[in-house]
């Protein structure tokens, strides 16, 4: 009798067991059935060398852990919120959102439909962050903050003045006259370094929040620049590389301009100065430097001119992967006050090819990213100060996060 019993309850355990096991599959594959994870992408950039960077690591991180990503490209709020939409209607877990065109309204629109969302690739303004830190849907920011960005401008400048013993620019202000708050802090940095130097003003100010003010919206006057050592001998804004664009860079450059300063696109630029440079022997050669992207274009560019490259990297994607991905684990991961977080990242930076391709051989596709699946898998359940952590951390503490990681779990994602 006691033999059949335990027979029994044999049996039983097994069949329990057996009936747990879709639902054990369902938790780790993340969707019905034992369906991938699906993760919407929203982007209004899909040409760019960071844009396809950035695509690369996110299917490469999907592929080892077990989600996948589709990608939209966008360039209106409508546009955002229809495709946001769309994903719920066919079961979409997620959105990562590259595009901003309504903050406000794209994460509403997510959380109508009960879909995360996290902003990876910027911060939202005091007034956005108001609204929205309390939605549970919204899961965060991260990307480099103000202070940040105006120091990546600042660092620059710096640089060309110290290192290279460069006294006369050309700037490019990218969206800066269109109030893209990166770009203005950027350029306010720029400018900063150089008023640093006696003699020197920009309208008459010389400190960050005044050289802030002056620029946002407008970009730089280079009459109103004074200086008894430094001169600004053309500035140019917004992304049309037009003709009238290359005849303005000719001019400062055949003003004595030779180094140029951008506060994003810095290899498009650098690629036309090398053309200009190339058609006029009066002009000589130039240096460059641009605050943008880690990518092998930019490394191609340092045959060319450029000599300082500021940027981010594929796996900047990982803090926004991790944040979605603790969420979809259970385990939202908020700041000290409970809210979603607002995360600053750090840039890396190269000052010659060789220092690039070293980065490069850290993160790429095929030679396996900086922060890779196993970075992923341990920081999804570390707390929101160690990601903090990670996110500030420059080109040399990424790569001992990764190793320190690598170390502690014998495994090594791509």
């Amino acid at each position: 009798m006691k033999k059949r019993l335990t027979q029994a309850l044999c049996l039983t355990i097994c069949v329990l067991l057996l009936s747990a096991a879709p639902l054990l599959c369902l938790s780790s594959c993340g969707g019905d059935g034992g369906e991938k994870i699906r993760i919407g992408v929203l982007r209004e950039d899909d040409t760019s060398g960071e844009a396809k960077a950035w695509e690369k690591y996110l299917r490469a991180m999907g592929d080892e852990l077990g989600f996948s990503v589709d990608f939209t490209t966008t360039n209106s709020s409508s546009a955002e919120v229809s495709a946001i939409n769309t994903y719920a209607s066919k079961g979409y877990r997620g959105i990562l959102l590259f595009s901003d065109d309504d903050l406000v309204a794209s994460i509403q629109a997510a959380a109508t439909k009960k879909m995360y969302i996290v902003y990876p690739t910027g911060q939202p303004t005091d007034e956005q962050y108001a609204q929205v830190k309390n939605n549970p849907y919204f899961l965060g920011s991260v990307a480099p903050g103000s202070d940040t960005e105006f120091q990546a401008g600042y660092d620059m400048a710096k640089f060309f003045v110290e290192k290279k013993q460069q006294t006369a620019f050309t700037v490019f202000g990218g969206a800066t006259a269109y109030g893209a708050d990166m770009h203005i802090q950027r350029l306010a940095g720029i400018l900063t370094r150089l008023c640093e130097q006696e003699g020197t003003s920009y309208d008459g100010v010389r400190d960050r929040a005044a050289l802030t003010a002056k620029v946002a919206g407008t970009g730089v006057d280079p009459a109103k620049f004074r200086s008894d050592t430094f001169r600004i001998t053309g500035y140019m804004d917004g992304f049309t590389f037009d003709d009238a664009f290359t005849t303005k860079l000719t001019n400062s450059m055949e003003a004595g301009g030779t180094c140029i300063l951008s506060v994003g696109a810095g290899d498009v630029v650098s690629r036309i100065a090398y053309g200009i440079t190339s058609a006029n022997g009066k002009i000589g050669s130039f240096m460059s430097g641009g605050v943008d992207a880690i990518t092998a274009e930019y490394a191609e560019c340092f045959d060319l001119g450029y000599t300082y490259d500021c940027g981010k990297y594929a796996s900047a994607m990982a803090p926004g992967l991790i944040l979605m991905l603790a969420a979809l684990d259970g385990k939202r991961l908020t700041d000290a006050d409970g809210n979603a977080p607002r995360i600053g990242m750090n840039y890396w930076v190269a000052t010659s090819r060789a220092e690039l391709e070293t980065m490069l051989a850290s993160d790429s596709p095929d030679r396996g990213y900086c922060y890779d699946a196993a970075v992923i898998r341990a920081y999804k359940a570390k707390s929101y100060a160690e990601l903090v952590r990670l996110c500030g951390s420059d080109f040399d503490g990424a790569r001992a996060i990764r190793d320190a990681v690598h170390a502690a779990t014998g495994e090594a994602g791509s």
